[in-house]
């Protein structure tokens, strides 16, 4: 699903998402289309979508379809399906096209160019998976979205993590970390990595056996919980130093009192590892910490008040999310190491074919809960990075997120039009380079709040042109044909060469090659308005100041702006998005919808094409 967009589905009150409603897959079969032989039903979906201006959405009904494709025949009576999308009629069918089952794949990659928005996703993918109903009512409003984001992370129902060339299976899954015990001899504890600790925090709600620590209690001779989370519950001493103790270690000493197999006594005194032997856990760390993990492991299992241990309430876990951004940026194979095999849905726990591995360090034997969900980012630009490694790849499912002018439809500078300067420029990048080059709408986001020229200069010149240097190691003519530079006046062209007397600087007897031709930034051009628009077309020239004008049509009201600005009114309503309204308004009439470059026109530009086309016509 594209990044970034307001998509939905509505059956009667329930409202689901887009891209992984089951709803969807009846509506498929239905119109001729079943999952395993999909035989290009766009047409067949098209003839059911109908745009609503009183929903602002596109709606569709296999119903209608159904009446107007043969082979279609229903034995149902289908519900309405409603897009809140802004993307055009090919787009929605897209989206239409991709149903899933009602959740999201466990394993899951967005990739893409740099710039498309794949972090930016990830706040919708996770909400998608940890609370629908709260995406379908906050679907248009990105802050809401952000904050709801923000308090799962912070109540550790996700967890964030950027891989790179130095993070290790160590701080992935686990590893060893020396500390001191209470005589000040140093002890090498396992500790686990942020992936399994989110496991064992999963493991742990599921149990509901044990009561959690609260900051402030204090346990044994003066010993005090000043921090404590799923994964550790650090103590302060008596001296004021801070001590780390993992969740694992807890939870391990509370399974073995709460079994029976020794005594809260007996661990106080020592005589524990007595009754375990062969277990994985360190006497030395376990018995020079006795002054207070005793009462600690008391704590979790609770007394009555008959003082008989009894169990906390059964807590009921829900899903939990791990975002790995730059997950090619790391050495893959070696931070998964073994978990390679049980991150596949059919290997996770409960499943049929359910695995466990014997973890190294800690000689545990461990699987991964299969409410764990992976969401990983992947840049496709960067060739410093290795592909990701063959039995990964099979474990995850990929989602293209490519760059998307459309988010850029109505952002103008000075008659310039970004949405067509940013597909132009892609255009180009992919026939010289490849499409995983190319540039991301987030570049320039910023213009939707600030507008200006010297804004635009700032992208160009920071920004676009050090990430073009880079995809074409410097060859600064093929730069220079990104820009179309070639092709416009010199004083519009971004790149020039500054003549060079040769012959005064080596002699006549020296020959330098082309591959050794400057180039210099030309920076008067970058804040002039010609040297944007030839980007998109060099015959293109600043317009005169517009007119304000209305134009009315089959009960339409088209309204341009001396700004440039386009408002369609239908009915005394206001539409938006406008350019499907528009689209069908100049198919109507005969008029293009795509500019000299062969880009299609934004709203903007169409709207102003089809106010001067039926000016000239009603005279």
């Amino acid at each position: 699903m594209p990044a970034g967009r307001g998509s939905e589905l509505v059956r009667e009150d329930d409202v689901l998402g887009a891209a992984f409603s089951a709803t969807i897959r009846p509506f498929r079969e239905q119109c001729g289309s079943p999952p395993r032989s999909l035989s290009r039903p766009s047409a067949r979906i098209k003839s059911g979508l109908v745009y609503n201006d009183e929903r602002s959405a596109w709606e569709y009904s296999s119903r209608r379809s159904a009446s107007q494709s043969q082979g279609c025949h229903l034995n149902t009576t289908p519900p309405t399906l409603r897009f809140t999308h802004a993307g055009n009629l090919d787009t929605v069918v897209g989206l239409f096209l991709q149903g899933r089952s009602a959740m999201p794949s466990l394993n899951q990659i967005f990739f893409g160019p740099p710039g498309t928005g794949k972090t930016y996703a990830t706040v919708e993918a996770t909400l998608q998976i940890l609370d629908q109903p709260f995406l379908a009512k906050n679907a248009g409003s990105r802050s809401a979205l952000k904050v709801r984001f923000d308090e799962l992370l912070a109540a550790g129902d996700v967890r964030f993590v950027t891989f790179h060339q130095s993070f290790s299976y160590e701080d992935f899954v686990e590893g060893l970390r020396a500390t001191t015990d209470e005589q000040g001899q140093i002890r090498y504890e396992v500790v686990s990595g942020v992936f399994k600790s989110l496991c064992e925090s999963v493991a742990t709600e599921l149990s509901g056996k044990y009561r959690a620590f609260k900051v402030g209690d204090r346990y044994g001779t003066g010993y005090k919980v000043t921090r404590a989370t799923p994964d550790v519950v650090e103590i302060e001493k008596p001296q004021g130093k801070h001590l780390p103790i993992g969740m694992s270690l807890l939870n391990t000493l509370a399974s073995y009192v709460d079994a029976g197999t020794f005594s809260i006594e007996e661990l106080g005194n020592g005589r524990w590892d007595k009754k375990v032997p062969g277990s994985v856990l360190d006497p030395f760390l376990v018995n020079g910490y006795k002054n207070f993990l005793p009462s600690m492991v008391e704590h979790m299992l609770g007394k009555n008040e008959e003082g008989l241990f009894e169990p906390a309430p059964v807590q009921h876990s829900d899903a939990k999310v791990l975002i790995i951004d730059e997950i090619n940026r790391g050495n893959v194979s070696r931070i998964f190491g073994e978990l390679i095999t049980l991150i596949e849905p059919s290997k996770r726990a409960g499943a049929d074919e359910a695995l466990e591995v014997t973890l190294p360090y800690s000689k545990e034997r461990f699987s991964i809960p299969s409410n764990i969900h992976l969401i990983g980012t992947m840049n496709t630009a960067d060739r410093s990075l290795a592909a990701l490694d063959i039995a990964l790849r099979r474990r995850f499912t990929f989602i293209e997120v490519p760059p998307n002018p459309e988010l850029l439809d109505e952002v103008e500078v000075d008659g310039i039009a970004i949405d067509e300067l940013l597909s132009v420029m892609n255009q180009r990048i992919a026939a010289l380079l490849d499409r995983d080059h190319c540039l991301g709408h987030a570049y320039f986001m910023r213009l939707k709040d600030e507008p200006t020229l010297e804004r635009l200069e700032g992208i160009f010149r920071e920004q676009i042109l050090p990430l073009l240097q880079e995809y074409f190691f410097e060859d600064w003519q093929r730069i220079q044909w990104v820009l179309n530079d070639q092709r416009k006046a010199p004083e519009n062209s971004f790149l020039i060469q500054p003549g060079q007397d040769l012959i005064a600087l080596f002699g006549d007897t020296v020959t330098v090659g082309q591959s050794n031709e400057r180039w210099e930034l030309n920076l008067p051009a970058f804040q002039k308005i010609e040297s944007y628009l030839g980007v998109i077309d060099h015959n293109l020239k600043v317009g005169a100041p517009l007119e304000a004008k209305n134009v009315r049509t089959d009960g339409i009201d088209i309204r341009q702006s001396a700004d440039g600005r386009i408002d369609v009114y239908r009915g005394g309503q206001h539409i938006k998005p406008a350019k499907p309204l528009l689209r069908e308004l100049a198919s109507k009439h005969g008029i293009s919808i795509t500019s000299a470059s062969g880009s299609e026109l934004n709203t903007r530009s169409l709207g102003r094409k089809i106010v001067k086309f039926l000016s000239e016509q009603q005279g």
